[in-house]
């Protein structure tokens, strides 16, 4: 699925779903691996075809948005470490940081080429970086380098500023490689679709709507630390289709046409699991939904309230109705993004969730009571009683339905408007709303907390609250800076206005003769593929 850019969650709210694994063949989890067994259906075959939502370019920097499969034809400077977000070897390799944190040095190692069969040189680098600094959605991202200079093999970046959303943006398809030849060539419409970045292989030919055809780039080698194969790919031709509506792409899987579908819904997973030699697979990519509630007016003007709100919900059982289509939150920052705190999470759970009987006893210290018996508590002859908007789609519907059953347990009425992300984002934003879900997808925590609040009038929303951000942002020590970013939460979770409340999963699915699908926290790496 697309890794959707941040303007697109402040202003499209596109919902992306994704999810995270790992694995060889197939995926992994708690349970066992989720295989079939492999049927040999892949005996003979020379393309790998997958579904694949639709592709706008092959230039990384002019993109918004990068699918799963064009994962195949780019690289990122590094690697993303799925235990904790530190930066392995990709592209490049050992990335050093001065003690203060504004010099960054990395190496850009001999042997490896492009499909164009040009080398790939440090000052290639250099002129990628340069040319997102002017094109890229991203390039705030990386504004604070300040300049950059080659000796070597090396790129030694100096930066205005230590930020570690950098680190983030180094371990993205979003700042890959492409040969400075071509930067220096080639118009801006042209590289659109022309750039060749530096990646496992190369458009051959390209159909407006309909797809691509990719072949392997035979001088291809990668410093991934996560993948076996770190050369040229096994499979030498690949076929990716566009945009196939969800029942052809089922059935041409189901008849082997089709090797991998990029995405597939909860009906789609249950149709697949029941079939031999399928393997369903998640991958999450760090994602968290959450909602706030309106301290402004109406009943959650009254703290009492919003703490019975959020002590009353139980994540698990509203889960459980989902068949596995969202998975319980705890914490703004999701248990799989970068400079997770455990601690943040534990005091969550130990302080603002899983106690409807304390949510009861809140209500009636503050004076609340069924007074007319109509299962609904009151004050002053007035229900406590909201409005919550909810997404209008897929297992949305159902946890809300379910966090209305269970707020009525503790005597609180809950009406459940659903609407598109757009206007829901817009009344809260007006301070037009009781209470409205949000979503944010992003494995960087900054990017998270300086985009979470919706609500401008919101406690937490304040001066204070983004030099918070900013600090953690600018601590070198990752350790330390984990610490910060749980304390920010604890401090956001003191107001009960903004709280977690799962994160969206989502599959995909391949034949089972298919090897080598390697997914680390929603990221896929296609290195080790082969029938």
């Amino acid at each position: 699925m697309k890794k959707s850019k941040l303007i697109a969650f402040l202003l499209a709210g596109a919902m992306a779903l994704s999810l995270a694994a790992c694995g060889g063949g197939g995926y992994v989890d708690d349970a066992g691996p989720k295989t079939d067994g492999g049927t040999g259906g892949g005996s003979g075959k020379e393309v790998f075809t997958l579904a694949d939502d639709e592709w706008y370019g092959t230039d990384l920097y002019q993109q918004d948005s990068w699918t799963s499969g064009q994962g195949l034809i780019a690289d990122p400077l590094f690697t993303m470490d799925p235990k904790g977000g530190d930066l392995l070897d990709g592209i490049c390799t050992d990335l050093t940081a001065s003690e203060d944190g504004l010099t960054l040095t990395m190496t850009v190692p001999e042997g490896k080429f492009y499909a164009t069969g040009e080398q790939v040189e440090p000052e290639d680098v250099v002129a990628s970086i340069e040319w997102g600094k002017e094109v890229s959605v991203y390039a705030d991202g990386y504004s604070n380098i300040e300049s950059m200079e080659v000796d070597g093999r090396q790129v030694i970046m100096h930066l205005t500023e230590f930020r570690s959303d950098l680190l983030y943006y180094l371990g993205e398809v979003f700042m890959g490689v492409i040969d400075k030849d071509q930067l220096d060539s080639l118009s801006k419409d042209e590289l659109m679709w022309q750039a060749v970045p530096y990646g496992m292989y190369s458009v051959e030919s390209y159909e407006p709507g309909s797809g691509v055809t990719l072949v392997a780039n035979e001088g291809y080698k990668t410093d991934n630390p996560l993948v076996e194969n770190k050369g040229a790919p096994a499979i030498k031709r690949v076929e990716v289709k566009f945009n196939m509506e969800d029942f052809t792409a089922l059935e041409e899987l189901k008849a082997g046409n089709i090797d991998y579908i990029n995405g597939i819904t909860m009906d789609g997973k249950q149709q697949l699991e029941a079939e031999d030699g399928i393997t369903v697979a998640e991958k999450t990519y760090p994602n968290i939904d959450y909602f706030e509630m309106n301290t402004d007016k109406g009943a959650f003007a009254d703290i009492a309230v919003r703490q019975a709100v959020a002590l009353s919900i139980n994540r698990e059982a509203l889960c459980e109705l989902t068949d596995g289509a969202v998975m319980p939150a705890y914490s703004m920052i999701y248990d799989s993004m970068q400079s997770f705190s455990q601690e943040a999470k534990d005091y969550f759970m130990a302080n603002c969730a899983n106690d409807p009987e304390r949510a009861k006893q809140i209500l009636a210290d503050a004076g609340y009571a069924d007074s007319n018996g109509d299962g609904y508590v009151d004050k002053d002859g007035k229900n406590v009683e909201f409005t919550f908007y909810s997404w209008s789609t897929g297992a949305n519907v159902i946890i809300t339905q379910g966090l209305q059953e269970q707020l009525k347990q503790v005597g609180i009425k809950m009406n459940i408007e659903a609407l598109d992300w757009n206007y829901i984002y817009e009344n809260i934003n007006n301070d037009e709303y009781d209470a409205g879900i949000e979503w944010l997808e992003w494995a960087e925590p900054i990017l998270i907390l300086n985009a979470c609040y919706y609500d401008l009038n919101a406690p937490g929303n304040t001066d204070d609250y983004y030099a918070a951000v900013a600090e953690a942002a600018g601590t070198v020590d990752a350790e330390e800076r984990a610490a910060k970013i749980g304390e920010i939460q604890k401090d956001m979770f003191a107001n009960w206005n903004i709280i977690p409340f799962y994160s969206e999963a989502t599959y995909v699915a391949y034949n089972s003769y298919m090897k080598g699908i390697e997914i680390f926290n929603g990221s896929l790496y296609w290195n080790d593929l082969s029938f």
